[in-house]
């Protein structure tokens, strides 16, 4: 099979031959680096190959190594690719991650590549596209991604991921190419893929500590095919920025977490907190740097959740102090959930969400896919229905028709009373385009309704600017493969057919092939879908991790180098290898079992 020539999946499709950088151990500061392991240092390994030889830099998870350069030396455009040594073995951690920046202004970016299947006792070398840029005066920036552990300077202390760098790829561009790629980034058409960020995971995973570690999570998005980024604002009353009204997730008081991860969480948030960083105004304004629409999401039923994460309601949580406001099972019992069948729980999650408009965001967007249902047997829900149908809803089956389109008008109600909120504060502030109401909701119009939720309701009173279906499978399943039949997206381009609203289905599982990414694409648009969306597409475990899959996500929008692509048959979409044949004084051509 042929590749396409107008596909550029990584650096394919550029004409000139690549310059491969394997001396790392020029990086500077000397001292940061060493031939023997060291905490705060970069090991330096020489290495060969068929093709060439080198000297690559590693840092153990205990490492905390130091930001290093190397001086590239180049000038004009070129393709930047790295090559990385992966691990199969799961003890030594659960991925690889370096992070990288051209010197100047802007934060870094972490790479992250998975552990690789055990490959027989051969040992690879893995090559990572990163960026197209013009290299006159910059030099690269590499650094080991690393969180504060517990205090003092002693082994974990600082804890990370291996990181091991093998070489630096340069691949010049024409003068041509250079004309194509400055055209390709202004062409707005493609720019048709939403993220989304859950705001949490980050925190977890590299207890964050400054406003440049936020922008990181926002960077990865410059000069792709993403034109919006879903950031998580909240979860009930657990607000990811400095809330006035809610909680934030510093946990004051709490020392015993469930999980290492949710401490690390708290402990950034309380260092943030500190230094006056709000992360929700840093992320919308890099937002802004990096080109990209910013929709703040909210989880609409995150009000109070079970051991062992029941860190969460840790506080003075408006949960506690409002029990009149929780929910009511079929059978009189209340339920440890807040209803929006009552007025006072639907004002108070507008009033967060006017909060929410005051910084610069795009929209906001109603998660309805965690922790549902939001609407129950409430005592003037089944008042409400008696008086309407003559019938104690209680005395029907669960899933009664009449009763689940009545249900569902409580949500509606509530997207009635977000709109008139947005709206007024569109028009308070003088914004020059209307604050955007979005939605993730389920994979059909029986699974919506059974959670109380109506979309072709909400399309039809313009409720709703933009449906995200998260799924093509029932009870938000991650692990199915969503959209394998294109026609389960039908009854949602019917409901929108005829309005404004945009249909951006979720694409699921987060972890494929870029392969498999191409074709459920590809299938999609085929049936009439114009945007995609991706659920948990940061960077470490997320998507944006600049692995193959991202290198072609980062490019899913154009739709004819996709056609391009199946048209010549499909051909394998992967980065080179390189089989090294020593690593130190090893020679792994003896390499054996044990």
């Amino acid at each position: 099979m042929t590749r396409p020539a107008a596909d550029f999946f990584a650096d394919n499709g550029l004409s000139q031959p690549p310059i491969y950088l394997t001396d790392l151990d020029r990086c500077t500061p000397a001292g940061a680096l060493s031939r023997e392991p060291r905490r705060h240092s970069w090991r330096t390994l020489p290495y060969r190959t068929s093709g060439f030889n080198g000297v690559m830099l590693l840092a153990g998870p205990e490492t905390a190594a130091p930001a290093v350069t190397y001086h590239l030396n180049a000038t004009g455009w070129h393709a930047v690719s790295i090559g990385v040594y992966p691990f199969w073995s799961e003890p030594e951690g659960r991925q690889l991650e370096l992070q990288l920046k051209l010197t100047g202004p802007g934060p870094f970016t972490v790479l992250s590549h998975p552990r690789v299947p055990f490959a027989g006792h051969s040992e690879w070398l893995h090559e990572m596209f990163w960026d197209v840029a013009d290299l006159t005066g910059r030099d690269l920036a590499i650094a080991q991604p690393t969180a504060r552990s517990s205090p003092g300077d002693r082994p974990g202390s600082f804890l990370g991921q291996p990181a091991r760098i093998a070489y630096v790829k340069l691949t010049p561009l024409s003068a041509a190419e250079v004309r194509a790629v400055s055209t390709d980034r202004a062409d707005s058409e493609t720019r048709r893929l939403f993220a989304h960020q859950d705001a949490h995971g980050p925190h977890s995973a590299w207890r964050l500590t400054s406003a440049s570690e936020i922008q990181r999570e926002v960077e990865p998005y410059r000069d792709t095919d993403f034109s919006r980024l879903y950031w998580e604002c909240g979860s009930g009353d657990l607000m990811n920025y400095f809330t006035q009204i809610g909680r934030i997730p510093a946990y004051d008081g709490l020392e015993d977490f469930g999980r290492q991860a949710d401490r690390f969480n708290a402990e950034s948030w309380r260092i943030l907190r500190d230094r006056g960083i709000d992360p929700l105004r840093v992320a919308a304004d890099h937002a802004r740097d990096v080109g990209i629409e910013f929709h703040a999401s909210y989880r609409v039923a995150g009000f109070h959740y079970p051991p062992p994460l029941d860190h969460f309601n840790h506080g003075d949580a408006v949960y506690n102090r409002r029990p009149e406001w929780r929910g009511v099972d079929r059978e009189g019992r209340r339920t440890p959930r807040f209803a929006y069948t009552y007025p006072e729980v639907r004002a108070y999650v507008v009033s967060l969400l006017r909060e929410v408009a005051q910084y610069p965001v795009d929209g906001v967007c109603m998660f309805y896919n965690r922790r549902l249902p939001l609407v129950e047997y409430e005592p003037q829900l089944i008042e409400g229905f008696r008086t309407t149908h003559g019938v104690d809803p209680r005395t029907l089956d669960s899933l009664d028709p009449a009763w689940l389109h009545y249900r569902a008008g409580v949500l509606t109600q509530f997207h009635r009373e977000l709109r008139i909120a947005m709206d007024e504060e569109t028009q308070r502030q003088h914004r020059s385009r209307r604050l955007q109401i979005s939605a993730v909701v389920a994979s059909t119009e029986a699974e919506n309704l059974r959670l109380g939720v109506d979309p072709r309701a909400w399309v039809d009173e313009g409720l709703v600017d933009t449906l995200i279906p998260y799924s093509s499978a029932p009870n938000f399943n991650s692990s199915v493969d969503a959209w394998a039949d294109p026609r389960a997206i039908d009854y949602f381009l019917d409901v929108a057919r005829g309005s404004n609203t945009v249909v951006a289905p979720n694409m699921m599982p987060r972890q494929v092939s870029p392969e498999h990414l191409r074709r459920r694409a590809s299938g999609l648009y085929r049936a009439g879908v114009q945007h995609l969306f991706f659920w948990d597409c940061a960077g470490g475990s997320g998507r944006a991790n600049y692995a193959d899959m991202w290198s072609a996500l980062r490019r899913l929008g154009h739709r004819d180098e996709i056609e391009a692509w199946r048209a010549a048959g499909e051909p394998e979409l992967a980065s080179p290898r390189h089989e090294m044949r020593s690593l130190g004084d090893w020679n792994l051509d003896y390499q054996t079992p044990g």
